[in-house]
């Protein structure tokens, strides 16, 4: 049975799986996905919310971001990654907490 996937408007910059989604764009995500990212608050099912246009709506990719700002993103996840980890080290080990977290649905 496929599950039901849920469109939610950004609020603020995020990551979900990996692609980094800005203020007013909008990303499809499971039910699961879509209530925590509304409860934490950066994100929000209701269309009628107005947001301000942003003119730079690029997404970065993991494998595109430089070692610090994939510490900081792993730790914004709960992900420990260790002092000595390479960038690749850091992408293998986000991708596997992902599917892990999959898994466990």
């Amino acid at each position: 049975m496929a599950e039901k996937l849920v469109t939610v408007l950004i609020l603020s910059t995020i990551f979900v799986r990996g692609t980094m989604y800005k203020e007013g764009e909008e990303v499809e995500v499971n039910e699961r996905e879509a209530k925590e990212l509304i409860n934490r608050g950066v994100a929000t099912d209701e269309a009628d919310v107005s947001v301000e246009e942003d003119t730079d709506d690029t997404t970065v990719a993991i494998e595109d971001m430089k070692k610090n700002d994939l510490v900081e993103y792993a730790a914004s996840l709960g992900i420990d990654v260790p002092g000595s980890a390479t960038k690749a080290e850091i992408i293998e080990i986000i991708k596997a907490a992902d599917e892990d977290e999959e898994d466990e649905e």
